[in-house]
């Protein structure tokens, strides 16, 4: 436990642990778990906005405002922070690249872009 709470404060595991960061980095649902781990924290202070005096319009609208930015550049950055959690771990920081384009979809690119 204390390991998996490490990790998610972004330390280094240990070297045998390396294939179960490979996994959670780069395996199935790799990106939902790491928007669970970015925005599940934020839900207090998004509850604690709640008790804020006012209209529960505004309440929501604050939330929102807060919320929305945060989730598009959690998701922007995923691809560096998996690049970098791979290399801090001493791993391939090239295997999140993999399968993100087929042979079909570059070729489709370069006849429309000339590329």
């Amino acid at each position: 436990m204390r390991q998996r709470i490490a990790y998610n404060l972004g330390r280094e595991l240990p070297s045998y642990l390396h294939d179960w960061v490979l996994h959670d980095l780069t395996g199935p649902y790799a990106m939902e778990r790491y928007l669970v781990r970015f925005i599940v924290p934020f839900i207090p202070l998004y509850g604690f906005v709640l008790l804020f005096p006012g209209p529960m319009h505004i309440k929501w609208q604050m939330i929102v405002i807060m919320a929305v930015p945060m989730f598009v550049f959690t998701v922007a950055h995923s691809y560096v922070w998996r690049r970098f959690r791979l290399t801090q771990h001493g791993l391939d920081p090239g295997i999140v690249d993999r399968g993100k384009s087929t042979a079909y979809e570059k070729e489709r690119y370069r006849m429309r872009y000339g590329h």
